[in-house]
């Protein structure tokens, strides 16, 4: 064997693709990126009844004071992706969730807790621009991890409020605050991910031996990683032209997610049942649960199947994702006739609906990367999976405006038109003691 065949067998050991510890810690990393995404915002969701307890406020004004500052942080974001170095903008992250569920947790001004929850929406927005484009650097796996997080994370966030809440004495308000320093692990994750990937890594390119005796050798698109993405600058119109390449997938993004919102946030609230001895408020928290749950299935279903042959992956993805938009449509279109007319005589109906309107949502996100892929360049990938996101935040932002109008419009009909069990037409308690003790204790 030849020194340059010893030196090239070396390199093939060292590269960080074939390594497999690294390849699940990666993997892991970006899962943990997706976790603590959406944590602490899903958690303000299933407790918006709790937060806003004793307000006259519509459930969506909460949703419209965190989707405006994520919107923004969407926008913003992918405009300076290549010039704010990855760990800056993982450290502000961090920082501005920690600080934003304290003001949340500790303010007693319902002003100063808005803000807290606008800190919460800027770091969420950021952590799905950042990581999403910083994914696009690593195996295609990276992604569906990271969607797959954010799906688990939605569950986990539900999963620990409602049960809290329900088999423990513990109030909203010391349930939220034991959550305020997890998000460090995001700071730490980060730290544990392997930086050779990067294109400015010290490590990403091999070192030069001086006494090793050097020739070119012949290369084909083989030996290269097509699907790794160059990183250069973008011109604006370069950046619009993406934008534009791509504006199929977030306009579904968008119609899905204001459906979806519309149905979780402002009609669900006007939908419970006197005859299940139910708490009105417990209806919204077992909603939003088996919600939760299907999304996890949604966004999670590809990463859980990543095992099978490539062609059994490819074929489960879809990268139709107006299907998504119409079936979010029609659940939206169920929801507010049965809030108008009462015709589901039973709540476990009511729970499938929501599970399914999770899955759905779930796999829309999941499958919306992937379909964003196949209408750019690698060397766009970078961008086009930062501004991905855009489509869904401006969904939820505009259903939390419309949601506004509706909540309030479907509980003075049911007020109005069914009297007698008038107590049940929202699920939110009159008065603010729901914040600082359990109702159930």
């Amino acid at each position: 064997m030849t020194m340059d065949d010893h030196n090239n067998l070396q390199a093939g050991k060292e590269t960080p693709a074939s390594d497999t510890k690294t390849w699940w810690l990666n993997t892991f990393c970006f899962f943990i990126f997706g976790f603590f995404a959406f944590f602490n915002v899903e958690m303000f969701l299933i407790g918006a009844q709790d937060i806003l307890s004793g307000r006259n406020v519509p459930t969506a004004i909460l949703i419209t004071c965190f989707e405006g500052p994520l919107v923004m942080a969407k926008l913003v974001i992918p405009l300076f992706q290549e010039k704010i170095p990855y760990v800056v903008k993982v450290f502000f992250i961090t920082s501005s969730m920690i600080l934003g569920l304290s003001l949340v947790v500790f303010a007693n001004d319902f002003k100063v807790k808005i803000l807290g929850v606008g800190l919460n929406a800027m770091a969420a927005g950021a952590n799905e621009a950042t990581f999403l484009a910083l994914a696009s650097f690593y195996p295609k796996l990276c992604i569906s991890a990271f969607v797959a997080g954010t799906g688990t994370g939605c569950l986990v966030a539900a999963l620990y409020y409602t049960a809290l809440m329900t088999w423990t004495c513990l109030s909203p308000k010391t349930t939220m605050m034991i959550t305020i320093p997890l998000p460090l692990a995001v700071l730490v994750s980060y730290a544990l991910l392997n930086k050779d990937f990067l294109p400015n890594s010290s490590q990403s390119s091999p070192k030069e031996l001086k006494h090793v005796k050097y020739s070119i050798v012949g290369s084909t698109s083989d030996t290269m990683d097509q699907d790794a993405p160059s990183r250069q600058k973008l011109t604006c119109g370069e950046m619009l032209n993406i934008a534009w390449k791509m504006s199929s997938v977030n306009i579904s993004l968008l119609l899905s997610f204001s459906a979806e919102y519309i149905s979780a946030v402002s009609v669900l609230t006007t939908i419970s049942f006197p005859d299940s001895h139910i708490l009105p408020r417990d209806h919204f928290l077992i909603y939003l649960l088996s919600y939760f749950i299907g999304r996890f299935v949604g966004r999670s279903y590809l990463l859980l199947f990543s095992w099978l042959p490539s062609n059994i992956t490819k074929f489960l993805q879809c990268n139709r994702t107006w299907i998504f938009t119409v079936l979010q449509m029609a659940q939206l279109t169920f929801l507010v006739l049965n809030s108008l007319y009462h015709f589901v005589p039973y709540i476990w109906i009511i729970i499938c609906v929501c599970s399914t309107l999770g899955l759905i949502g779930g796999m829309i996100c999941v499958n919306a990367p992937h379909a964003v892929a196949q209408h750019v360049k690698s060397e766009e990938k970078e961008f086009a999976l930062g501004l991905v996101s855009v489509g869904s935040s401006m969904g939820v932002l505009v259903g939390a405006l419309i949601g506004l109008a509706v909540e309030s419009s479907l509980r003075k009909h049911c007020v109005e038109h069914y009297p007698d069990t008038k107590e049940f037409c929202f699920t939110r308690y009159q008065n603010t003691t729901g914040w600082e003790t359990n109702i159930h204790c």
